[in-house]
């Protein structure tokens, strides 16, 4: 082959990718038979175990619970194997490398301006108005915006000294804190006593790409504790982070210990290399930065589709489910508004997601006292001195309770506690029974740790 001829076959496959296009297909196309084929013998399961369980039970609820249970050690079993992982890693890539020389990647950075222009402007404010505990915005950054919620659910003379700041994660929404009136951990913490603040990230748009971690903590956080104190004329802050919200907060307390009073950590993952669930294993094998080279911000409809594909019989069978017996209307609001809360999930920021992704689910450096932020600003979670409670779900699908029990043995706290609830990720935030025993355990830990 002449010179000229390798020349073409670099212009064509590598400088303009033109490879990407029979690439993507081809990916796609392996990959959307390898998950048809695990959806193929999850079914097969589930009858079979249906009906061999039936025939000995006799019990149609017994027999229905063990066919699900079956089902879901089908798609485990598929989607934690190794080829799964490499496949998946490989068609993402691919679809990152596609976007990127197809034009969709900027045309859909374009598209996401406008669109959180939208929801920031409009949609947003409005869904905060409804069934939420009634808030105002005392100061904002960007996008960025913090709430103080009402006191008038606090008895007269009753308020706590530590105000609570809500640092809330960048996938889906704060308001699963505020979801409805009946189970609201703001309205629950408000109602014994404790005056409250929340994060609100918003909806990031394709200006946002190079927002950092370091944004976030250093300037954000630092900003809202600043404001708190202003608001509450108290000397520190206590802090309550739910999921990756919880990953900040320990960031924050490890680097300006002295404007904290106590953490508390909802489900949040600390030792991520415990954590083998099937999205922290996806996460892993991803090119993060391919895609966000791509995509400029991680798109919503990718960490919806991930959170769906992880168990596909769930979401199946859960509507059948729920409608199959009457329900009230106080029930069919509760669902409805879980499952808008489900599907509610902004863009991370690009280079947020990069470092989350690098820095914690591959190289796991915050558990070992390793992560930079900008700047080289070094994170020792041995530096964290407040005290610290960790609430752990027991039954957590999404981060794995081992994951988070590390947390204790790593910070510099003495004073630290963990408390294990049996429910799920989402549960421990919104199930009846987190509000009538977890959440006043919670209450009554930050009133013992109140400034003494």
């Amino acid at each position: 082959m002449n010179p000229q001829d390798k020349a073409g076959d670099r212009y064509l496959t590598q400088e303009h990718g033109f490879s990407a296009f029979p690439n993507i297909a081809l990916s796609s196309y392996t990959f959307s038979k390898l998950v048809v084929r695990a959806m193929v013998d999850a079914v097969v399961a589930l009858n079979r175990t249906f009906l061999e369980s039936f025939a000995a039970s006799g019990n149609i609820m017994t027999a229905e619970k063990k066919a699900l249970a079956s089902a879901r050690a089908v798609f485990e079993d598929k989607f934690d194997d190794p080829e799964f992982l490499k496949l998946l890693a490989r068609t993402v890539n691919d679809y990152s490398k596609w976007a990127k020389v197809s034009g969709y990647g900027a045309l859909y950075q374009n598209l996401l301006s406008i669109s959180s222009i939208w929801d920031n402007s409009f949609v947003e404010p409005l869904r905060d108005s409804i069934d939420r505990t009634p808030s105002h915005i005392i100061h904002s950054d960007g996008n960025f915006s913090l709430f103080h919620y009402d006191q008038q659910f606090i008895e007269k003379g009753q308020v706590q000294k530590n105000p609570i700041l809500v640092v809330y994660a960048f996938i889906n929404r704060h308001y699963i804190l505020d979801l409805l009136p009946d189970v609201s951990i703001v309205r629950n913490l408000l109602g014994q006593g404790f005056d409250i603040y929340a994060t609100d990230w918003a909806t990031p748009g394709a200006y946002d790409k190079e927002v950092t971690i370091s944004h976030y903590v250093n300037d954000y956080l630092d900003h809202a504790i600043d404001h708190v104190h202003q608001q509450s004329d108290s000397k520190k802050v206590s802090i309550l982070g739910y999921c990756w919200g919880g990953d900040l907060a320990l960031m924050y307390a490890s680097l300006h210990p002295e404007k904290v009073a106590n953490v508390v950590t909802l489900a949040t993952p600390g030792d991520f290399s415990l954590d083998n669930s099937v999205l922290a294993q996806w996460t892993r094998a991803i090119d993060a930065d391919a895609l966000v080279e791509a995509f400029g911000n991680a798109p919503s409809a990718m960490l919806n589709a991930a959170f769906l594909a992880r168990s596909p019989i769930d979401v199946l069978h859960k509507y059948p489910h729920f409608f199959e017996s009457p329900r009230d209307y106080d029930a069919v609001k509760h669902f409805f508004a879980t499952e808008m809360w489900l599907y509610d999930s902004p863009p991370v920021a690009g280079e947020i997601y990069r470092q989350f992704v690098n820095d914690c689910y591959k190289n796991n450096l915050l558990i070992q006292n390793k992560m930079e932020l900008a700047n080289n600003q070094h994170i020792d979670l041995r530096n964290m001195t407040s005290p610290y409670l960790n609430v752990i779900a027991s039954n957590d699908d999404l981060v794995a309770p081992e994951s988070s029990r590390a947390i204790n043995n790593a910070i510099g706290s003495t004073d630290k506690t963990i408390l294990e609830f049996k429910s799920g990720h989402v549960g421990a935030c919104i199930s009846p029974k987190a509000h009538s025993e977890l959440w006043p355990k919670v209450g009554s830990w930050l009133k013992e740790h109140s400034l003494r």
